[in-house]
């Protein structure tokens, strides 16, 4: 490995074996192909190309991801996984309907295969390499947060399941010669790789859209519920989203209205503190302080806090509460401000 290679962040790492391993796959699928002249071999060697291009757009992507925010992106760069993600989804649903012609062209050419022992060994092995890898980039992508890396991970399985099914094909027309059975394994192969694109694109546009997490809020609520202080008195309009590795968190807490700066500064470290524990360092956090009489808290004091009553935006007339905001992210904390 050169030293270059061994600066590289772990996900530049993985999204560059990942390339390395798919240029590797291709080409011994296509010598495959070109061995036995299958259909559903050489809709294996289509499905290769296209998580060729996509895992390079991956590899971009992380790069770019990896980028601390400026004052061109002062949110970062982690929304590219989300772009990542959908790309990926596109090009595997595109893999899939050159699937289909390939499989339908069998189906009607009946085009004699050869050497099909050859080829099984090949598409085997291939086989067995992408499941591992693709096993390996999900583990590690869901580790560090990396939707490139989970979306490269589950595009590496559905080329493993694609192969798999290949080699299911190529046994099956070994044994029984049944011609026909080759494009029909593919043609299954492609549903299935089609419905892994689905769940990608999803995923991508839930992303892009900052949809509510319900699970992300419920960790939320209970590290602030334990470090909870009894002058907190009352959470709502609780909002999170990721980006990348780096999580966005907002909340009103309300407290009483007697306290000081000092205080508030205090409960706003001990929030803070917690949350990157839980969510991690990279985590930029919001906290608007409302003062009590302002806005009464919904239930008595002490009173566990619930995900529903969390997220909820309760009704008030702006012009007479007083909010003090209080912002720190992943790099460094500021000063209460008060917007009177």
């Amino acid at each position: 490995m050169t030293p270059e290679v061994a600066n590289f962040s772990p996900g530049r790492r993985a999204a560059l074996l990942s390339l390395v391993v798919g240029l590797a796959m291709l080409g011994g699928k296509w010598a495959a192909y070109l061995m036995t002249g299958s259909h559903a071999i050489l809709s294996d060697a289509l499905e290769s190309i296209v998580h060729i291009a996509a895992t390079g757009f991956a590899l971009l992507s992380v790069i770019l991801s990896e980028r601390p925010p400026d004052p061109k992106y002062p949110y970062g760069y982690g929304k590219i996984t989300y772009f990542s993600a959908g790309f990926e989804g596109g090009l595997i649903a595109l893999a899939a309907l050159a699937i289909f012609y390939e499989a339908v062209q069998g189906l009607i050419l009946h085009e004699p295969l050869k050497r099909l022992g050859v080829g099984f060994v090949i598409i085997l092995t291939a086989s067995v390499v992408n499941l591992i890898l693709g096993l390996w980039l999900i583990r590690l992508g869901k580790k560090t947060r990396s939707l490139i890396l989970e979306a490269d991970g589950k595009h590496v399985l559905a080329d493993s399941y694609t192969s798999f099914g290949v080699v299911l094909g190529v046994a099956l027309v070994g044994m029984t010669r049944i011609r026909w059975l080759d494009p029909l394994i593919a043609i299954l192969v492609g549903v299935n790789i089609l419905r892994t694109g689905y769940v990608l694109v999803q995923e991508s546009i839930r992303g892009l859209m900052d949809r509510a997490d319900p699970q992300l809020l419920q960790q939320i609520v209970a590290a602030l519920q334990g470090v909870r202080h009894e002058g907190w008195l009352d959470v709502h309009q609780l909002r999170a989203w990721r980006a990348g590795d780096r999580t966005f968190v907002d909340f009103h807490l309300v407290v009483p209205g007697d306290w000081s700066v000092v205080r508030l500064h205090e409960a706003h470290d001990r929030a803070r503190n917690i949350l990157r524990e839980t969510l991690g360092e990279p985590t930029d956090i919001i906290i608007h302080f409302d003062p009590e009489q302002a806005r009464p808290p919904s239930k008595p004091p002490g009173s566990p806090w619930s995900l529903a009553e969390a997220v909820r935006v309760p009704k008030r007339d702006d012009s007479k509460h007083t909010d003090v905001g209080v912002q720190t992210d992943s790099r460094k904390s500021s000063l209460p401000s008060a917007n009177l």
